[in-house]
């Protein structure tokens, strides 16, 4: 049990170092990563996601918001 533990410890350790999606060297241009940010399709899925999760914490929050006051009471 110990094992797997720190085998999995490990990979949670390692596995950002693995992740590194771009690499090499980018210019430091504000208008790089704005052009990157919306051209990439890793980027589209990820900002595409994070806004349905959004409205689908309004719409819970709206759901269950109550109409008046004295609805609490």
């Amino acid at each position: 049990m110990k094992a797997i533990r720190f085998a999995a410890s490990a990979a949670a350790w390692l596995l950002p170092a693995s992740a590194m999606a771009h690499p090499g060297l980018h210019p430091n241009d504000f208008a790089y990563d704005i052009v990157h940010a919306f051209t990439q399709p890793d980027h589209l899925l990820t900002m595409a996601v994070a806004l349905a999760w959004g409205a689908m914490v309004v719409a819970v929050g709206l759901w269950f918001k109550p109409w008046r006051a004295s609805s609490w009471r």
